[in-house]
């Protein structure tokens, strides 16, 4: 049966054991206060209390150490806000993480903020999470404050919105919050530096400063740390973990090489620029599918030959005007004049004889030795002709006759009959209907016409083919003219 004892009418006695084994409260009459002891009752032990709320509350050390350096304690946010938006060496451990003022939009008149995300600081907060927003700045710095998260808003927390009907909800000069969590700030104590006194909400810019941080073990360059994990960073592209290894990480294209940047930077995966001096050097063997040589100093238009005996490439510079490339008798490649007696065989068609082309009215004649251009009016008695094919419209016939030119006959041949009232006449600038009068042919009609005549050009001249009235219809001219 358990032990009883100690009763007294009163109550319990002054020293009170807590089960089999445990520790004792016992009063001190003469001290008038309660001392907490161990088992044996030999030594004072400590005693843990929630942070006071009242006056007459039971202080922590904490508070009494925030007290004494001028601080006013809040419970702790489980996220701060993070404006660092690249990795930075110390104690800050992780890759590159958002600006988290992006996510938020102060609404002034509220007094609240609005979070797209629900993201604080790496942290996905949940209902009544405590946050603490420290890096709004310009108009939004009356912003800064404690806040709780619900339903995608920040409301200002009961114990730092200033309510005048609270006790000691305030936010102000001293006012202290510690950070539990996130991805930069875990483990970070902030305090108010500005206004000194307490804050007029919606009016003073409310400034946070970091006061501690918890410190020990950090990683430097290169190295990550969470928690009382220490980690290797890699880049993920160029760099990786294999097996426990750090490891150079291939790309996803086979056969890429790292290339330097030039500055000093991170190297790249990609593929080898040849048309880079630096990326390149020595000379590419024939067997390996390059020329084997220096090839640089090479003239212009060169020819790279193969030179089997020392297994490079050499070079064939340009002939001179007017030669070919050709094997010569010792069976060389080169340049020179292609020898007739011994280069050719068969028999040239005279359709591959090529004289150049002359000017208009020019014919070719033999001049007993060669093939020449010859002006048509030093031929006298050949008949040459003139032709053109016209429609809705005057137009010249050809280019204009060689001086002295007789013209013989005029053919004209309607292909598409013309509407009513539709002349044609052809003669030159002076005389209009000097080989054809508009009586001479029916345009309106489809046939053919001829003029026999014999009309003489002493100078050159343009002959036309005037349509008046002529609507649609086509038709062809053709002139017959001899020179001399």
């Amino acid at each position: 049966m358990a032990l009883i004892k100690q009763f007294g009418l009163a109550g319990l006695y002054d020293n009170v054991q807590f089960g089999k084994g445990n520790g004792r409260i016992k009063f001190d009459q003469g001290a008038n206060v309660f001392l907490v002891r161990n088992l044996a009752d030999s030594s004072l032990v400590n005693a843990r209390v929630a942070e006071p709320v009242n006056d007459s509350d039971a202080a922590t050390k904490f508070y009494v150490d925030s007290v004494a350096q001028g601080l006013d304690p809040k419970e702790a946010v489980v996220a701060a806000t993070n404006t660092i938006t690249t990795n930075i060496d110390g104690d800050v451990s992780g890759s590159a993480r958002p600006n988290d003022m992006l996510s938020l939009t102060y609404i002034t008149n509220d007094d609240k903020w609005t979070l797209t995300g629900g993201v604080i600081d790496g942290v996905t907060l949940t209902a009544n999470d405590r946050v603490l927003v420290k890096d709004a700045t310009g108009a939004d710095a009356v912003g800064n404050g404690i806040f709780v998260f619900a339903a995608g808003e920040l409301t200002r927390s009961t114990d730092a919105d200033n309510d005048a009907a609270g006790t000691g909800n305030e936010i102000g000069g001293g006012t202290f919050v510690f950070v539990i969590g996130g991805t930069v700030w875990e483990n970070s104590g902030w305090v108010v530096t500005s206004p000194k006194a307490t804050a007029v909400l919606k009016t003073d810019d409310i400034v946070f400063a970091q006061f501690s941080r918890v410190t020990g073990v950090y990683a430097d360059d290169g190295l990550g740390k969470t928690g009382n994990k220490i980690y290797v960073r890699t880049d993920g592209t160029t760099t990786h973990i294999d097996n426990d290894n750090v490891a150079v990480k291939s790309s996803g294209t086979q056969y890429q090489t790292l290339i330097s940047d030039g500055a000093g930077g991170t190297a790249a995966w990609n593929a080898v620029s040849l048309n880079e001096t630096s990326a390149t050097q020595n000379t590419l063997l024939r067997a390996r599918g390059g020329l084997g040589a220096e090839v640089s100093a090479f003239a212009d238009q060169s020819i790279y030959l193969s030179n089997l005996t020392g297994n490079s490439t050499t070079e064939l510079s340009v002939g001179a005007a007017n030669t070919v490339l050709r094997v010569d008798a010792g069976g060389n490649l080169g340049y020179g004049t292609v020898d007739l007696a011994n280069s050719v065989s068969g028999i040239l068609p005279i359709t591959k004889i090529e004289v150049g082309t002359g000017t208009n009215e020019q014919v070719i004649t033999t001049n007993g030795g060669a093939n020449v251009w010859t002006e048509a009016t030093e031929l006298k008695g050949i008949e040459a002709t003139r032709q053109v094919a016209f429609g809705a419209s005057s137009v010249a016939l050809g280019s204009a006759l060689p001086a002295n030119a007789r013209v013989t006959s005029v053919k004209v041949a309607i292909t598409s009959a013309y509407g009513a009232s539709t002349s044609i006449i052809i003669g030159d600038v002076s005389d209009p209907d000097a080989l054809s009068a508009a009586d001479d042919i029916d345009p309106t009609s489809t046939g053919l016409y001829q003029v026999d005549l014999m009309h003489h050009y002493v100078n050159s001249t343009q002959i036309t083919v005037g349509l008046s009235n002529s609507g649609s219809g086509t038709g062809h001219v053709i002139l017959t003219y001899i020179v001399g």
